[in-house]
């Protein structure tokens, strides 16, 4: 307890150094400002929602009135912007790495809802429309204000759904714009229930990662590398104490 009290007077002693010494520096002084975390963040008085088991990376941006259901992930990079209207992601869908989900309001009045087991890829665009369950939106593809969708669809990488298009469920649109190409295949279908449920696992492990302290990325860097040592040389294991780190590890 004694430790924990001291360890705060010094920490405060410290920072009141730091601004003793800023005010000196005068005119030169540089400071830097460490930005907080985007990863929630609240717009006009409505805060996202997250249900349990929801994984945001932690450079991806929640903004405003979003709901997202469990076990679904927003992934690096990622902007899901709730200002002008609502949004609702449903369970286990998985948005990627640099997509952008967005709103309307200006011309029409269109929140966006995605369903339930949805992927939407890397750099894709959802502005104002609907994706029903089980869906694959493809990378860098776009889906625009009003279109619908439908249950267990696929639109291809670089696609652009136009304004108020509607996509039957269990079909495969393709191209610029977006047309209908062909029925989906029972493998097919299979593959995106397939690919929503490996996101969800995967998110698991990203969040299990993204929420360890200093301390356990530095255990965990040692363990590996013990692992690899042993792997390489063949050599038994045995148990160690390092007296620099005050950790024992398996060797």
């Amino acid at each position: 307890m004694w430790a924990k009290q001291a360890g705060k007077a010094i920490r405060s002693l410290g920072q009141t150094i730091d601004r003793v010494g800023v005010s000196l520096e005068g005119k030169f002084t540089y400071t830097e400002h460490l930005n907080p975390s985007t990863r929630a963040v609240k717009n006009l008085g409505r805060s996202p929602k997250f249900e349990e088991s929801v994984f945001v990376a932690p450079n991806a941006s929640v903004i405003g009135d979003v709901k997202v259901g469990k076990g679904s992930s927003i992934w690096y990079n990622a902007t899901v912007r709730g200002d002008v209207n609502h949004i609702t992601i449903g369970e286990n869908t998985n948005i990627q790495d640099q997509a952008v989900v967005h709103v309307a309001k200006i011309h029409k009045d269109i929140p966006t809802k995605i369903g339930s087991n949805v992927t939407v890829g890397p750099a894709a665009i959802v502005h104002a429309c609907t994706i029903q369950d089980h869906c694959i939106i493809g990378t860098g593809a776009q889906v625009l204000d009003g279109a619908v969708v439908g249950a267990k669809s696929i639109i291809t990488a670089g696609s652009i759904v136009t304004k108020g298009k509607q996509v039957p469920s269990g079909q495969l649109w393709s191209g610029v714009p977006a047309r209908y190409l062909r029925d989906l295949t029972a493998e097919e279908t299979q593959f995106m229930q397939q690919c929503s449920a490996e996101y969800t696992q995967l998110a698991e492990q990203h969040a299990e990662e993204c929420a360890k302290t200093f301390e356990e990325y530095e255990a965990d860097t040692e363990r590996y590398k013990i692992l690899r040592d042993v792997g390489e040389t063949g050599l038994p294991q045995k148990g160690d104490e390092r007296e620099d780190t005050g950790l024992y590890f398996r060797y």
